[in-house]
């Protein structure tokens, strides 16, 4: 194992000491065809939402984050990454259907608006900072850089350009993380912002950032979410022998950050003026999936962008939205007992 290896092993551990896990240990059974209620999806919050709590550096999450505390109402998305079918060897493997660059970014902006209109719809008691407003921060510009425009025009559904059939060992795209266009790209280097930032550790990776921009909104915390969506055609694992399933699987990875001059203040209202540490704590972060059947192996003369928008695009996005709603049902929950 090399040096650089065993280093991040080690800060992957460090993460992981004193983490509070809670729900999410139940399996379920989740169907694509049926149309859940809000109270049902709140229901199945707690089978498939896991929630991580760590205290940071310095107090308490249960005493930094109570009522007498400064209330959690007013929020905003500001990062949003997708990982959809990645292809790091620029190479179609066995799982039939691929997308282009611009195919990833449609569908990107699409899970977005899941996000931008859920939670108003389901967390009516937040104040909730579209997306739209977010990209037009002026403290911002000065943190990361530019998100990649592959769609190149006003488009919001995918074309059979976007998603279609390939065969093995076919060149496909090597862009693995996707965010929205005009939001800022906060990565470094490979390494997507969401992983850097996401809770339940505290966070340096940028700290100025997320200080700036909820200062210049008068936000009282931030979320940064990750999806990461992939599927598998049947076939045989040629190295295990396995019979690999048909099937699509949906993670949801969402953290509410809060800025370091909001954490001083809770600091101070418990009486702890000197060294206070300049990080990010997360109140919260939320780990999520599912996993529903679909159908992509079908008869050469079936494989079309109709066979894919049926049995693969309208199911993910059914799914994608009832996962998504689960894991704004749970945040919610929980932010409310910061103000009610």
């Amino acid at each position: 194992m090399s040096v650089r290896s065993f280093a991040f092993l080690l800060l992957l551990a460090s993460c992981s000491l004193g983490v509070t896990k809670t729900g999410g240990e139940q399996s379920y059974i989740y169907d694509v065809y049926s149309d859940y209620t809000t109270d049902d999806l709140k229901t199945m919050s707690s089978k498939v939402v896991t929630t991580l709590v760590r205290d940071p550096q310095q107090g308490k999450i249960n005493t930094l984050f109570t009522k007498t505390q400064p209330p959690i109402k007013k929020i905003g998305v500001l990062v949003f990454d997708t990982k959809i079918q990645e292809t790091r060897s620029g190479l179609s493997g066995l799982d039939k259907v691929y997308l282009s660059e611009q195919g990833k970014q449609l569908l990107t902006e699409r899970m977005a608006s899941i996000w931008d209109q859920s939670i108003p719809l389901l967390a009516k008691d937040l104040n909730y900072f579209s997306i739209s407003k977010i990209k037009k921060s002026k403290s911002l510009k000065i943190y990361g850089s530019d998100v990649s425009d592959y769609i190149h025009g006003k488009r919001g559904s995918l074309d059979p350009d976007d998603i279609f059939y390939l065969p093995s060992g076919k060149k496909t795209t090597t862009t693995t993380v996707l965010n929205p266009r005009r939001m800022r790209d906060l990565s470094l280097a490979l390494v997507p912002a969401s992983e850097l930032m996401a809770g339940p550790k505290f966070s340096e990776h940028m700290k100025h950032a997320v200080n700036d921009v909820t200062k210049e909104f008068g936000l009282d915390a931030v979320l940064v979410v990750m999806s990461d969506i992939f599927w598998t055609a049947s076939h045989f694992d040629k190295h295990s022998g396995n019979f690999i399933p048909e099937e699509l699987t949906l993670k949801i990875n969402a953290s509410v950050l809060i800025p370091f001059s909001n954490y001083h203040k809770r600091l101070e209202n418990l009486g702890e003026k000197r060294d206070l540490p300049r990080t990010t704590v997360a109140y919260r972060a939320y780990e999520s999936s599912l996993k529903i059947p679909i159908l992509l192996s079908v008869p050469p003369e079936e494989e079309n962008f109709q066979q894919i928008e049926r049995e693969l695009l309208n199911p993910m996005l059914k799914t994608y939205k009832d996962l998504s709603q689960m894991v704004i049902l749970k945040m919610d929950s929980d932010l409310r007992e910061t103000h009610l």
